[in-house]
């Protein structure tokens, strides 16, 4: 599943006021590197060239952490994305080769050779030879003794692969064009790199060759290394994983480890204290500038009402009901005020436990079939804890102590238990007893069924839930709610977050009633 599709264009007028922003190269460089990253998703990146030549080497590493790996699905690990960062390489090669390269040289080595290697191939030809003739012997035995044509013999070995691919002599290697890769833009970067940054480039290809030549020789052949597509570097991986901690990012792995831990009734969390040990040694940046900052803060404002820029993060607590309503987060705002009228160093803690679970939601949880955006994790997070503190056996105790993190394993152990696996096990009797006349939809409904009662053994149902449309047929509503009620974060039928028994019991009344529901027709 890709995570960083860009947003539609803004409109030009609102790029040409930002390019005439005063004083714009200090404005740029004083940006958090996500709401830089926003601006250029908005404005569209193949338009923002001169926006990007004023950014730090730093603000791009950190954008190219969150723009350059995406994921199949919440929780899984990332993988770099070589077609986005080809957008790039051109974007940054508009800037000028010269610049361009300057940019290569500061980034993460690790991020460049995983990012160069997806594009180019590089191989030491007649070191590639020899390693040929050294794991088959029988070849090598042909020409011992006698003198032969060291390229020829090489298009023996490695096949047709060499006509057929773009390719160029440099710095002691053979590069070949990947298929699909920004071959242009690439090869003017790599010539002026070997003209101004000749020692960064020789540690470079000669990283990238040991990557290729060990492909080559375990693959069978340039060929298929060529045509496949090479995995991405796990020292790059790791660089970026350890970056994004430091940010208050989660990796997916451990997010999606913390909440299967959660779903587990006492069970010990091993994840999250290594983050806030983490979020303790983290060193606060310098504040912007007063110089800069009456700028900085009219240009985000103009941001804003442009569109570029969402509207400022609302406030911790949430809202209280304007009607006379029911307050369905009334535990968590009461736990929530007593600790920020009573302990200020606490009422921070709350606001990181809140921020690390909100981030665990985007990335290791699904919501439906896409990912959380961030306000529905926010949401999830308050009402998921506002479960957690109506199931606690003290619950009438609200002490400035009481940490999060275990009040929303709390609730999301309830949500797994007396949401999810409970309407499964209901569906799953269900649909074993269930009669229809028509033969075909008969068959399906049984598929459905036997997917779902293997999942609920693994105690996953939500992955079965693709196979579920079929009871549409029977009840549409039926299958809309349960739906709903099976993912990987249980929702309402209008799309709420569970924050109270009550709506669970309301779930399970309405699993009882699925015999009625889905009486053939």
């Amino acid at each position: 599943m890709k995570t960083n599709a860009l947003a539609p264009r803004a409109p030009r007028d609102l790029l040409d006021r930002i390019l005439d922003t005063p004083d714009l190269a200090n404005v740029v460089k004083s940006l958090e590197p996500k709401l830089l990253h926003q601006l250029l998703r908005h404005c569209g990146l193949e338009d923002c060239g001169e926006i990007l030549a004023l950014a730090t080497t730093d603000q791009l590493t950190r954008i190219f952490d969150d723009d350059l790996w995406t994921s199949e699905r919440p929780g899984a690990h990332d993988r770099f994305d070589a077609e986005r960062f080809g957008v790039w390489l051109e974007v940054l090669a508009e800037m000028g080769a010269a610049a361009a390269a300057q940019r290569l040289s500061e980034l993460d080595f690790d991020l460049v050779t995983a990012a160069i290697s997806r594009h180019v191939l590089v191989v030491d030809m007649e070191a590639l030879l020899v390693s040929a003739l050294v794991v088959d012997p029988e070849t090598a035995d042909d020409y011992v003794g006698h003198d032969f044509d060291v390229e020829a013999h090489t298009r023996a070995v490695l096949g047709e692969a060499l006509d057929d691919a773009l390719g160029i002599d440099l710095a002691g290697y053979r590069l070949i064009a990947r298929p699909g890769g920004s071959w242009d833009a690439l090869l003017g970067v790599l010539v002026e790199l070997e003209h101004s940054h000749g020692d960064f480039l020789g540690r470079l290809l000669k990283r990238c060759c040991d990557l290729a030549t060990e492909w080559i020789i375990d693959n069978g052949g340039l060929y298929e290394v060529l045509s496949s597509e090479a995995q991405v570097d796990d020292d790059a991986a790791g660089a970026r994983e350890r970056r994004r901690e430091r940010e208050g990012y989660v990796a997916p792995s451990q997010a999606a480890a913390f909440l299967e831990l959660s779903r587990q009734r006492r069970a010990q969390d091993h994840v999250s204290p290594s983050y806030f040990r983490e979020l303790e040694r983290r060193v606060e940046r310098p504040a912007t500038a007063p110089a800069f900052e009456p700028k900085l803060v009219a240009f985000l404002e103009s941001l804003r009402e442009g569109g570029a820029l969402p509207a400022p993060r609302r406030d911790l607590l949430p809202a209280a009901p304007a009607d006379a309503g029911r307050d369905r987060f009334a535990r968590i705002r009461a736990h929530l005020l007593f600790v920020r009228e009573h302990d200020e160093r606490e009422y921070a803690r709350r606001t990181e436990e809140l921020a690390y679970l909100a981030n665990v939601l985007i990335s290791g949880c699904s919501l439906g079939s896409r990912r959380f955006r961030s306000v529905e994790a926010a949401d999830a997070v308050l009402a998921t804890c506002n479960l957690g503190l109506e199931n606690r056996d003290d619950e009438a105790k609200l002490p400035a102590s009481l940490g999060l993190l275990g009040v929303f394993q709390r609730g999301w152990s309830v949500l797994h238990t007396e949401v999810s696996l409970y309407v499964a096990r209901r569906l799953v009797e269900e649909l074993a007893a269930l009669r229809c006349p028509d033969r075909w939809i008969k068959a399906q409904l049984q598929d459905a069924g036997r997917r779902l009662r293997a999942e609920l053994e693994r105690g996953a149902p939500w992955r079965a839930v693709a196979s579920l449309d079929v009871i549409a047929m029977l009840d549409p509503e039926a299958c809309a709610t349960l739906t709903g009620l099976l993912g990987e974060c249980p929702v309402l039928p209008k799309g709420e977050f569970f924050s109270e028994n009550q709506e669970i019991e309301s779930v399970h009344e309405f699993a009882r009633s699925l015999p009625r529901r889905l009486r053939a027709r």
